[in-house]
């Protein structure tokens, strides 16, 4: 799991570079992911769980491979600089935060209700 999260920053990194011809959204959006993975890869408690990416939100698995195994709320960036936390399932907003810390810390607080690695699991919604 160590080498993911060391990976996923540098993935983001280049994308973000990249995205320099893309709409102004895309590059908001791709630098919130990267100040996310940057303030979740400080929480012990996240780094015992797998770091993955849909779209522009991050989810947090209890397993390394597919299917993943949703142990946390996710999170995702918004056009404007803020973020929204939401449950494993996507179906309710947990909260929206004006920094990437706030935002995991709501995602590090909702941990004691999202299932552990023993426990029922959620899939992305997304792709």
């Amino acid at each position: 799991m160590e080498a993911r999260w060391q990976r996923l920053p540098t993935t983001w990194r280049l994308m973000h570079e990249r995205a320099g011809s893309q709409a102004l959204s895309s590059q908001d959006l791709s630098r919130g992911v990267l100040a996310l993975i940057e303030a979740a890869s400080a929480e012990p408690s996240l780094r015992r769980l797998y770091p993955f990416t849909t779209r522009f939100t991050l989810w947090f698995s209890a397993r390394t491979s597919h299917p993943f195994e949703v142990a946390a709320p996710a999170v995702e960036p918004l056009p404007g600089g803020r973020f929204r936390v939401l449950s494993p399932t996507q179906k309710l907003v947990i909260g929206e935060a004006d920094t990437a810390q706030a935002a995991v810390a709501l995602v590090v607080a909702g941990l004691a209700g999202a299932p552990g690695p023993s426990g029922a699991s959620a899939s992305p919604g997304g792709s």
